[in-house]
């Protein structure tokens, strides 16, 4: 008989394989060692203490940017403070959630284009506008790190 611990982990990766394959046609990042996926689309996070589960309206929505089969990563418009998080992927009744770890904090500058350019400072105008004069957004791109499947108390 299959560990229940193991056969939810194994389940978890099978989703997230699925939605690797699903945005296959999106582009592919290979910036590390495994393979990064473009992945544009609107999830909930909530911090979290490692214990107690977050109540629903502590999650807010972010914008994914990539995706792998050990992490993801959001941009958001604040430095996050905190280091550890809930995500919730999918919406409900068909989410599920999963712990995460940051791992690393970008200050970037987003563009209308989609175009992320690293930012040494947001207190220069200068960095702000794009190739074509387009005016680009102070964020920060958040790397995280997946911990373990999660889920809801009833």
């Amino acid at each position: 008989m299959p560990h229940v611990g193991s056969e939810i982990d194994a389940n978890f990766y099978r989703l997230i394989h699925q939605m690797l394959e699903v945005r296959r046609d999106v582009g592919v990042q290979n910036r590390r060692c495994e393979e990064r996926r473009q992945f544009v689309a609107a999830q909930r996070i909530a911090a979290w203490d490692g214990s107690r589960f977050p109540d629903p309206e502590q999650f807010v929505p972010v914008q994914c940017h990539d995706l792998t089969r050990r992490g993801f990563s959001f941009l958001i418009s604040a430095e996050p403070r905190f280091s550890d998080l809930i995500v919730e992927f999918g919406v409900p009744p068909q989410s599920f959630h999963v712990g995460a770890r940051v791992v690393r904090t970008v200050p970037v500058i987003r563009f209308p284009s989609g175009e992320l350019r690293q930012a040494n400072r947001f207190d220069d105008p200068a960095a702000t506008i794009g190739p074509n004069g387009e005016q680009g957004v102070p964020m920060y791109l958040v790397g995280c790190r997946f911990t373990r499947r999660l889920h809801r108390p009833s």
